[in-house]
């Protein structure tokens, strides 16, 4: 008999895999992706904080940032906006399926796992909530408080860390996640993608009546 097989016919092996943090994603692989999400915020607000000191090197003196009052207030209210966004997302997803599709996508990104393979993913695709404005609501989020945060109190630095958050999102980590979703939902996702923003909502929402979903 095989040694990974149970008298009652199930795996040995695939016992284990239920019995990981996440259904097919390990302890270490969950843990793996709150890691990266670190370096990666770390990497930018770097790359941000370059740009400001080489403008500062080429202009010849540390770049000044006086705004109005009214400015401030504007800064204060995309924290706020920010943070209410990513707070409505948990409205309708637990924290902890949003940190296995996280984790998901990173190990695909990686490399070790196949785009279409669900992994430990349960939720159907269902757009709600922010979902129905902008396609990546929690990015949105972070990139409205790192400027609204800079804006508020006054820092340069944090300013120019948000447009590289973004291009971040806009140009590698969004483009990657719709691939991948699009090998798990198909039609039903190319069609929400044609029409909802990516990154930043501007009136245009979802439409569920529409034919494909």
């Amino acid at each position: 008999m095989n040694p990974n097989i149970s008298k009652d016919g199930i795996g040995r092996r695939e016992r284990k895999d239920e019995m990981r943090p996440g259904g097919h994603l390990s302890t270490w692989e969950l843990a793996t992706t709150g890691l990266v999400i670190l370096l990666i915020l770390v990497a930018t607000y770097c790359i941000g904080y370059a740009i400001y000191a080489l403008l500062g090197f080429l202009a010849g003196h540390q770049l000044i940032f006086g705004p109005p009052v009214e400015i401030r207030l504007i800064g204060a209210g995309l924290v706020l906006t920010g943070l209410a966004v990513a707070a409505d997302v948990f409205r309708y997803r637990r924290p902890r399926e949003v940190w296995i599709s996280t984790s998901a996508t990173f190990m695909k990104l990686i490399g070790r796992r196949p785009l279409w393979e669900k992994m430990a993913r349960t939720e159907p695709f269902v757009p709600r909530g922010p979902y129905v404005y902008v396609r990546s609501p929690m990015y949105f989020g972070v990139v409205a408080i790192a400027l609204g945060y800079g804006l508020a109190v006054v820092s340069l630095p944090l300013m120019f860390w948000a447009p590289v958050l973004a291009c971040w999102y806009w140009f590698f980590l969004i483009p990657f996640e719709e691939k991948e979703l699009g090998a798990l939902f198909g039609a039903s996702y190319a069609d929400y993608r044609r029409q909802v923003p990516k990154l930043f909502p501007y009136g245009r929402r979802y439409n569920q009546t529409r034919e494909g979903i």
